[in-house]
């Protein structure tokens, strides 16, 4: 069983099967799952509580300090952009944690999905200063989910409509275009890194982790060795400026290259595990860590989990 609007892919786009060919729906309730524990704990631990500091009236995001991002060229619009009681901003936060509560367990998950996606944006946009990039690729990943089935397994709203056993099938687009997105954030990055000579010359890694304002714990306390920083800042370099090209030989070789080659791209991938959890352990840059592992969800094969595995769907509803 086939869920979800088919869409029209431009050529070649259209005859290439890893944008046409149908996946199973748990990669997409895995991520819609990640996201939603994320920013539930993300809401309860970082936002709720500091509500008198980030928003509202005399605080960091008073919305007279903010009002020049919901100007040209910004144009950033937010339901809460200028509501200045603190109360009433902590009941906004409320009803987005309730929202991400139901989207998480699959409970009216496309009315849930668009809440916390409207929700999501406009806090971001009421004090965006107090924002890193895991919190727009949050942004990024709930607009997929808003606009594709992610409550089509793993869900109470599946459970509720019966056929608990029945392989469903989601068409990839959503899941490809956020796989392409962390491809291009990766090289992007990589790319303004090759511009800085800390990084060309290995000894970026040796400065974020003696900075006072990013690292979790006193350099003095847990010295890393030099060495050890200047290989872990080249890998770091080298692997996020080849990112595109491991993930895009594989499909552009035959034979025994092509095999070895996906072993190359399964390590680039771990490694991309491994680097964040690294980020996660040793900086305080928030729910960046989180997040950015939220993307690694849809690339698990969470279908061979299941007690039953069907190789070609069959197309039941669009």
């Amino acid at each position: 069983m086939i869920v979800g609007t088919e869409p029209w892919l431009p050529w070649p786009i259209c005859r290439w099967r890893w944008w046409t060919e149908p996946v199973r729906a748990e990669r997409l309730a895995a991520l819609r799952i990640g996201i939603g524990i994320c920013l539930t704990i993300d809401i309860l631990t970082t936002y709720l509580p500091a509500v008198g500091v980030f928003f509202g009236a005399d605080t960091m995001g008073a919305p007279e300090l903010t009002v020049y991002y919901r100007k040209p060229p910004h144009w950033r619009w937010s339901l809460v952009a200028f509501v200045e009681n603190h109360e009433v901003l902590r009941c906004a936060m409320v009803i987005w944690t309730l929202a991400t509560a139901g989207l998480t367990i699959g409970l009216f998950t496309r009315v849930c999905a668009v809440i916390t996606w409207s929700l999501t944006v406009s806090v971001a946009h009421m004090n965006p200063s107090i924002d890193n990039g895991g919190d727009t690729v949050r942004c990024i990943a709930l607009l997929y989910l808003m606009l594709t089935p992610c409550g089509a397994v793993w869900s109470i709203d599946r459970w509720r409509a019966g056929r608990v056993n029945t392989p469903v099938f989601v068409y990839p687009w959503a899941l490809r275009l956020l796989f392409l997105q962390m491809t291009i954030i990766y090289f992007a990055n990589g790319a303004y890194k090759l511009t800085g000579t800390d990084w060309r010359g290995g000894e970026s890694l040796y400065y974020v982790l003696g900075d006072l304002t990013l690292a979790r714990w006193s350099y003095a306390q847990f010295p890393f060795p030099y060495p050890l920083t200047k290989f872990l800042t080249w890998t770091i370099l080298v692997w996020e400026v080849s990112f595109p090209l491991l993930m895009v030989l594989p499909e552009v070789t035959r034979g025994v290259f092509r095999k070895c080659l996906s072993w190359l791209r399964v390590a680039a991938l771990l490694l991309g595990v491994v680097f964040h959890i690294g980020i996660g352990v040793a900086l305080e840059l928030g729910f960046f860590a989180p997040y950015m592992l939220c993307l690694y969800l849809p690339l698990v094969p969470w279908e061979r989990l299941g007690a039953k595995r069907v190789n070609s769907p069959v197309h039941a509803s669009s």
